[in-house]
């Protein structure tokens, strides 16, 4: 059913125009924002169903084709919500190669969104076990206020439903835990290269796992991951780090929220701050998702009134960073084109406007806009994942079922698909040992200090800084290059 209007003559030469992403190149602007699909099995693995349909987003002609969150280490993987793939282990080699050839063989590139876990966001089937997250007894409560459109109304009509409106209590990892999840993680990152994604991006947004250390309002630890906002966001900036270090040869991309829309919560200014530290540590590009999470659905899924300050936005986001910058939910092509054109973002993400019809970016690309299947943000695929069902939509009869879809099956290798990931080019470093030597350049390339409120200490760990070279304070990178006359 075709409701797109039309707008006349538009080439859309932006919004279809390639980008360059770190070391990829990516064919047009339009990427499939990563959601939860629910279609892999109860074990993480991938199904036919699952790699069907994100084939047809990429034979769809969509340039960047982004998958739900997948499981990074084992713990996390204990706490998902309903169904979610998995990549920590060589078992998972298969199926996710799998994955990364049906995209390529479509023509599109390929990025795995990785998580390294849910925390109080997670679920699990044992009641009496608690979940690990940034601090203990925070579970999440929804209320009807800011549930996503359509969602009071299903619950209303569902007691099973509602049991769900009210998260896990859970208890704080320590520390250990912590650096156990970070390496486990990068060891993930290197795993889906191996597996032939061309790129990563780090799970950090809406209430997940890594927004719950940034948060004021999730954050209650006492440690060095809590407190003063240099401490939050050590969390996310070590895995930044640790990433960037295990995978030289991709595109490393984070999502995060733009802010927090209640009182107390995380700021614009500050997550433009984080999206500094995360440029400076190596990421390729930020991508902007909204809201604190589950209890802050009405950002998370936005109507189209609430999605129309996106491009304003990532606009902030831009005006101080040099790498791309994505935003989502705009579905209107005409003005998403406007809009890049105008340097407010670089790439537009679609959810459920691709859900609702596969082939928006050919349709654009041949000049058939008219024909595009407008997606009514009525939320019936979210409200479906959520009751750990398939996604379906009114407007396009075979989301879910596109595993029956035969012209969405693999064929021989074609001529644009590489034998060999370009991914291996650059390395993998192997990440069983300790800090090496060869580990220095990377932290000098990488290197930007913690910004926060209050004076910079004046005293390290090495002792007080005047005594390791010139200057009243000292970076990182001096220290080290001390390190490195003496190695």
């Amino acid at each position: 059913m075709a409701t797109e209007k039309s707008h006349g003559h538009n080439s859309f030469k932006h919004l279809l125009s390639p980008i360059k992403i770190g070391p990829i190149e990516v064919k047009n602007r339009i990427a499939l924002a990563p959601m939860n699909e629910t279609m892999s099995d109860g074990h993480g693995q991938v199904t036919e169903q699952l790699l069907s349909y994100y084939a047809a987003r990429a034979k769809g002609g969509t340039g960047l084709v982004i998958t739900g969150a997948v499981m990074g280490t084992k713990l996390g993987s204990q706490f998902v919500w309903g169904r979610n793939m998995h990549c920590f282990n060589d078992g998972h080699g298969q199926g996710m190669t799998l994955l990364s050839d049906r995209i390529h063989y479509f023509g599109a590139k390929a990025c795995i969104q990785l998580s390294v876990g849910f925390g109080r966001q997670g679920h699990t089937y044992e009641e009496d076990v608690l979940v690990p997250a940034a601090s203990a007894n925070v579970p999440y409560e929804i209320t009807a206020d800011r549930m996503m459109k359509n969602m009071p109304k299903a619950m209303a009509g569902s007691e099973r439903g509602r049991q769900w409106l009210i998260g896990p209590m859970t208890r704080e990892l320590t520390i250990s835990e912590i650096h156990h999840e970070q390496k486990e993680f990068a060891n993930s990152a290197q795993l889906a290269v191996i597996c032939g994604f061309d790129a990563i991006e780090i799970h950090a947004p809406h209430g997940y796992l890594e927004h719950q250390f940034l948060s004021p309002l999730t954050n209650r630890r006492t440690d060095y991951y809590g407190g003063p906002w240099r401490n939050r966001k050590r969390f996310l900036n070590e895995v930044m780090e640790q990433v960037r270090y295990a995978c030289p040869g991709v595109a490393v991309g984070v999502r995060i929220s733009a802010e927090e829309h209640v009182e107390g919560g995380l700021t614009r200014e500050e997550m433009i701050d984080l999206a500094q530290d995360l440029e400076a540590r190596g990421a390729d590009y930020i991508s902007l998702s909204d809201g604190g999470g589950y209890e802050e659905l009405t950002h998370l899924i936005p109507t189209k009134e609430i999605a129309q300050h996106f491009p304003e936005t990532g606009a902030d986001f831009k005006a101080v960073l040099k790498i791309p910058v994505m935003i989502p939910s705009q579905h209107d092509a005409v003005k998403a084109d406007q809009d890049i054109a105008a340097g407010k973002f670089d790439v537009s993400a679609l959810g459920r406007q691709l859900l609702c019809d596969p082939e928006y970016a050919n349709k654009l690309a041949a000049g058939r806009q008219e024909d595009i299947d407008k997606c009514a943000r009525c939320n019936t695929c979210i409200l479906r994942a959520l009751a750990r069902t398939s996604m379906a939509c009114p407007n396009n009869p075979w989301l879910g079922r596109e595993y029956a879809d035969p012209s969405l099956m693999l064929g021989p290798f074609q001529k644009h698909e590489h034998l060999i990931p370009p991914g291996w080019e650059a390395g993998l470093p192997a990440l069983d040992r300790p800090w090496w030597h060869s580990e220095i350049p990377m932290a000098r390339q990488h290197f930007r200090p913690f910004r926060g409120p209050g004076a910079e200490p004046k005293l390290g760990m090495l002792g007080p800084t005047k005594n390791l070279g010139s200057g009243p304070t000292q970076s990182l990178t001096q220290v080290l290059g001390k390190c490195e006359e003496t190695d």
